[in-house]
């Protein structure tokens, strides 16, 4: 049986929509029949609230006690299994990094054992160990992009992180898309920056993803948009951005 398909969603700003992004990306899979696992490693936790679920300390449990990841994963969703985070992840972070772990520790930790499943989806912090570890194996990369200085400044500094972890684990560069986020063509702002943006990486950005209010209410009523308001735009969008990264080669 082969591996699943690696996606990591990642940046190296906090409030950038990563997780949301993620937790979307891993839905809309799910909700097209894939089988789909994801993963949060961050210490926040926020993909099992954005679900709706108990974020235990499932990773912790993973890389410190090294239980078998059939008995740490929860159902979220049809076809959506999640491997859940929390503060104890930042302790199995500490732990790895006194064991000299290297690059490849999720890729035998975790990917490897992945049977059965089309997807795994990382949701990443935005430094350490972990977020390496998850570019290490990945397939296709999700960089989201807040469309302001901050965003695109910080977009641009990543880039250089992924490539300086290709060279020296002599990888080759993953498929990858810059998802432009809280979009608001209203403003020359985020109009200004989304086209340096398709300027700067050509087809490798995706369709914009809007500011939207529905997506805030979904958020904190534990529900994905395809749930909470499935005729909103923002949610045909997330469905794109997954056919997507499906027909992607590489």
């Amino acid at each position: 049986m082969t591996d699943p398909i690696v996606i990591t969603v990642a940046t190296n700003k906090g409030g950038a929509g990563k997780t949301t992004t993620a937790v979307h990306v891993a839905a809309g899979l799910a909700r097209a029949g894939r089988r789909v696992l994801l993963v949060d490693l961050d210490k926040q936790g926020h993909c099992a609230t954005f679900l709706g679920r108990d974020p235990a300390p499932r990773l912790y449990d993973l890389l410190v006690r090294e239980r078998d990841l059939a008995d740490l994963i929860a159902e979220a969703r049809p076809h959506l299994h999640l491997l859940a985070s929390n503060s104890e992840t930042l302790l199995a972070q500490d732990f790895a990094r006194l064991r000299n772990a290297q690059a490849d520790l999720l890729e035998h930790a975790l990917v490897r054992k992945a049977v059965g499943y089309d997807y795994l989806v990382f949701d990443t912090p935005p430094q350490g160990l972990l977020q390496e570890c998850a570019l290490y194996s990945t397939d296709r990369l999700v960089i989201p992009v807040p469309v302001d200085y901050p965003g695109m400044d910080g977009a641009a500094q990543f880039v250089q992180v992924v490539q300086s972890i290709q060279v020296r684990e002599h990888l080759p560069p993953p498929v990858r898309w810059f998802v432009p986020m809280f979009v608001d063509l209203r403003t020359s702002e985020s109009k200004y920056n989304l086209r340096l943006l398709q300027e700067r990486f050509g087809d490798q950005v995706s369709t914009p993803i809007p500011v939207r209010t529905r997506m805030r209410e979904a958020i904190a009523e534990g529900k994905t948009i395809f749930e909470y308001a499935p005729g909103e735009d923002i949610a045909a969008l997330y469905a794109a951005l997954c056919t997507l990264l499906e027909a992607a080669h590489g």
